[in-house]
């Protein structure tokens, strides 16, 4: 009897496949880090192994084994290089799944800074990299020896990776080639459309940032969108077929906390809860002043902020306006019954701009989660913005799709005075997040994504080979 349950789970595992996901990692404060969460709840920890340059961020680790990208990866060009020898972060194969002491979100992000002997020296070093077109004109990533070991020991089936850079496609082609590996691709917003838009160099490595990821989709086994929108212009940007796949969301534990009833009694609570910062900004700047303006009307009203990045929340002054309060993060254990006390939630988007543009495609990690809270929700974001789009098709929000104070003011005055409007809304977005984001339905479609693609062959890489390697000529 025993050998027969151990039969069945070891057949119930090898269900999933392998899994080497390169460039980012779990957590549970940044959309990133809660849609990879999510969309790997319940793979086998044993299956799974990260190489990013950030540590896990959840405890137990979702990941039995991880790779801190590091020196070792980087490829700085003469001089930098030579700058760099006294500050240089260390590549860590195994390091271990504690949580660590400092979050990506307050961290320094990766392969950005020059180092100089001075302030002076530094603002005219960055003053240079500017001018060229950024830091990914000085630095390429390429697999190490110790990388490949430790790879090779994982012993994956495929590598699953969020592409936001030309030096990352780099790293995972040659990864993928020198392993010989099936490549699932799932891309977060619209990067490249938007990668060394200025500098010097910028036309040389934005042409060879297209031609590399055209050959990396064209290598790629599976290849993964965040939103519908995102699935249609790929296609018909890039070709292949691309499946949708975004943050889903554990109906039952968001349902205890669902709200059920919609009148109001009191202020009426506006809730925005998630960063502040490229591509959302200006708009929640936007969200704020109107707030402050019907307040000035005398609607009795507010605006609470909760957000893991402060500082950028600081910057924009959010708090300094009339009625808006700025707190930390939600702990994740509390999201659904604080998301549910509001009276209504706001979705912000910008509508001009390079952020406007990178994130176009995206479809925001909670969204779905805002669906599944029983509160009507306003979406603000260009019309052609995947959110509006899917908001305005499905019917499961309030959508303003002009900037400007004009339709923030009217959608905020009629939803906060129409109980019948806000029931309606709230109840079309929970029935849309049960058809379509229901994290026991989403999570087996995607184990079937990627086990589909690690049973394909891998493609040729000859081309990829010659578009990543190009520009990385007498790095070290």
């Amino acid at each position: 009897m025993n050998s027969g349950r151990q039969a069945d789970h070891v057949t119930t595992a090898e269900r999933y496949p392998r899994v080497l996901i390169v460039g980012y990692n779990f957590d549970l404060v940044t959309g990133g880090g809660i849609t990879l969460s999510n969309l790997f709840d319940g793979w086998p920890r044993e299956r799974l192994a990260v190489a990013d340059f950030h540590p896990c961020e959840t405890n137990p680790a979702p990941c039995a084994r991880q790779y801190i990208l590091g020196a070792d990866e980087e490829r700085w060009v003469w001089p930098v290089r030579a700058l760099r020898r006294g500050n240089r972060r260390p590549s860590i194969p195994d390091r271990d799944l504690t949580m660590p002491r400092v979050s990506k979100t307050a961290a320094a992000p990766p392969v950005t800074r020059v180092p100089t002997a001075s302030s002076v020296a530094r603002a005219a070093a960055f003053s240079t990299v500017r001018w060229l077109g950024g830091v990914g004109v000085l630095c390429s990533l390429a697999t190490s020896s110790g990388l490949l070991r430790w790879s090779a020991d994982v012993r994956p089936d495929l590598i699953y990776t969020w592409l936001n850079s030309l030096a990352m496609i780099r790293l995972v082609t040659q990864l993928a080639n020198a392993l010989s590996l099936p490549i699932a691709l799932h891309i977060m917003d619209d990067w490249p459309s938007i990668a060394f838009e200025s500098g010097l160099l910028a036309p040389r490595f934005r042409a060879e940032t297209d031609r590399s990821f055209r050959a990396i989709v064209a290598r790629a086994s599976g290849t993964l969108a965040i939103s519908q929108r995102m699935a249609q212009v790929y296609e018909a940007r890039y070709g292949q077929r691309w499946e949708v796949f975004h943050n889903p969301v554990d109906i039952p534990r968001w349902a205890r906390a669902r709200r059920a009833s919609w009148s109001r009694s009191g202020t009426f609570k506006i809730v925005y809860a998630g960063r502040v910062g490229l591509g959302i900004g200006p708009s929640l700047v936007d969200v704020c002043r109107a707030v402050q303006t019907l307040r000035q009307r005398g609607l009795d009203l507010a605006l609470e902020i909760f957000t893991p990045s402060e500082p950028a929340a600081r910057a924009y002054a959010l708090a300094s306006f009339d009625g808006v309060a700025v707190h930390s993060a939600i702990p994740d254990d509390d999201i659904p019954a604080v998301l549910a006390r509001a009276d209504l939630l706001v979705l912000p988007y910008d509508f001009a701009g390079k952020a406007a543009a990178f994130a176009c495609l995206s479809y925001p990690t909670k969204a779905p989660a805002y669906m599944a809270t029983g509160v009507p929700t306003l979406v603000y974001a260009p019309e052609e913005h995947a959110l509006a789009l899917d908001a305005r098709d499905r019917g499961w929000a309030w959508v303003v799709d002009k900037p400007g104070a004009e339709g923030l003011l009217v959608a905020i005055e009629r939803l906060a005075g129409d109980e019948d409007l806000r029931r309606s809304l709230a109840q079309r977005a929970f029935a849309t997040c049960e058809r379509e984001h229901d994290a026991r339905v989403v999570r087996e479609r995607f184990r079937d994504a990627l086990e589909r693609a690690a049973h394909a062959a891998p493609r040729s890489g000859t081309a990829t080979d010659t578009a990543v390697t190009s520009s990385v000529d007498g790095a070290d």
